[in-house]
């Protein structure tokens, strides 16, 4: 495989991307996204890398096309570690296969006719339009027609089928309109994968997945930290949020059933709303505190905080090292909750307990209705598939929080004051004047904002 940088300026992630077959580093030049670099990867003829080139990354994001889904199952091990987004878009693991990938007969016909001209009319094909087209090719890959013919002989029929692959992914991105891999087959492909199907063809533009779907840390950061002095006078929802999980926590016996002085972690602390809660109903206990926050909250004695990104540092510690870990109103900050979960079953001690609040999807809807850009969040049945099986399911609610504010203007400035919210400036293309013409008025004369949240209590079970 081959490979290029399009941006390396020391950032501490990596935002990896397997092209598709036939492709180069030049369609994905313009693809950034802050805090991470950025690495292509093309050219399947022969699936050795030397992965030690993103040894020193904290984390890294994937997003792979087409066949690049193929070539980076098959090729990730090494480096599975580090990766917490897989993002899969418009391919299969199964990328030769009439009823799970390109039918035989196709790829067979393209491998056997391919010419320059072909060539053109596959990208035609793949893009599915001429404006799609006519922007593509002027970025186009500048490979020889002979080396593509060798790529896909290399790819079908060959030995690495038979290896292993890395089966586990976050999410695949279906383009309903799919003239490459038929969207049925990809639907059957990724049955029990959260999917996602836009009304694209086969070339979708990486830009617009890396924006929905991987998560700019470093500005949460600064905007929590913005906000701290004002969040806790500002967040009622979140704040109702804790005193139903600590009505949950007491009605399902938790503390009763922990040993005594438990090792009690929790991500996202932030203001210490919930850690205030947990240290009162666990006086004898050890309380850690995580947060991207550069500083604790006050009013914990006792407690011992560590700035850090949770979603990497649970990775990196040791197993059965907690008996409670607890998160309120944060996993949805995360490339992947779904490899939280299964990180989470592995560092508590058997009999622990994860307890959990998080946001679902159509959180904010308003705002989405108004036409800005929103955190892409998991659905309820997403939620419970992403549970691992390790873990008993002791309580699940849901529930749905209604603010109403005067006019659109407060609306914006409640989530100013509440420091992180669920818009992306980046990647919204809705100005602040245009969102507030949009935002919708309902019938009692007041603009809503409606939180839809999931709150849990997991169990590990005491064999596992």
């Amino acid at each position: 495989m081959k490979h290029e940088f399009i941006h390396r300026d020391d950032n501490p992630r990596l935002l990896l991307i397997f092209a598709g077959w036939g492709m180069d580093a030049n369609p994905f030049r313009h693809i950034s996204r802050p805090g991470y670099d950025v690495l292509i990867i093309w050219d399947y003829r022969d699936l050795s890398f030397d992965w030690s080139i993103v040894a020193g990354y904290d984390e890294i994001a994937l997003i792979a096309w087409s066949m690049g889904v193929y070539a980076a199952s098959m090729t990730i091990h090494s480096i599975d570690h580090l990766i917490t987004a897989r993002i899969a878009v418009n391919g299969t693991m199964s990328p030769v296969d009439d009823l799970k990938g390109i039918p035989v007969a196709v790829f067979e016909g393209t491998a056997a006719t391919l010419d320059d001209r072909n060539l053109r009319k596959f990208f035609r094909r793949m893009c599915g339009d001429r404006a799609t087209t006519d922007r593509f090719m002027l970025a186009a890959p500048s490979r020889p027609v002979g080396e593509l013919v060798d790529e896909l002989r290399a790819i079908y029929p060959e030995p690495w089928f038979a290896n292993p692959k890395v089966e586990s992914w976050d999410r695949a991105i279906i383009g309903r309109q799919d003239a490459i891999f038929p969207s049925c087959n990809q639907q059957r492909a990724w049955a029990g994968t959260p999917v996602v199907v836009l009304d694209r063809p086969h070339y979708i533009d990486l830009q617009e997945i890396a924006d929905a779907y991987i998560i700019d840390k470093e500005r949460a950061a600064c905007r929590f930290d913005a906000g701290r002095d004002t969040y806790d006078a500002n967040t009622p929802v979140q704040q109702s949020i804790v005193d139903r999980l600590v009505d949950d926590i007491l009605r399902a016996g938790v503390t009763r059933r922990l040993p005594h002085a438990p090792a009690c972690l929790e991500i996202g602390c932030g203001t210490g709303s919930l850690s205030r809660r947990l240290s009162d109903l666990l006086p004898d206990g050890f309380l850690y505190l995580w947060d991207v926050a550069s500083r604790p909250p006050e009013g914990i004695s006792g407690a011992r905080f560590t700035s850090c990104d949770a979603e990497l540092r649970i990775c990196r510690t040791h197993s059965c090292r907690f008996d409670l870990i607890a998160s309120a109103s944060t996993v949805q900050w995360f490339n992947s909750p779904r490899r939280f979960l299964a990180e989470a079953l592995r560092v508590l001690r058997p009999g622990g307990f994860l307890l959990l609040t998080a946001f679902l999807r159509g959180n904010m809807n308003e705002l989405a209705t108004a036409g800005a850009a929103t955190l892409n969040m998991p659905d309820l049945r997403q939620w419970m598939a992403m549970i691992p099986a390790g873990f008993e399911i002791v309580s699940l609610t849901t529930a749905d929080y209604d603010m109403a504010f005067d006019t659109p203007v407060d609306v914006l400035r409640h989530l100013r004051l509440s420091g992180v919210n669920g818009l992306d400036r980046r990647t919204n293309t809705v100005s602040g004047p245009a969102l507030i013409r949009r935002y919708p008025v309902m019938l009692d004369g007041r603009c809503h904002l409606t939180y839809r949240t999931i709150r849990m209590i997991l169990k590990k079970h005491d064999n596992v």
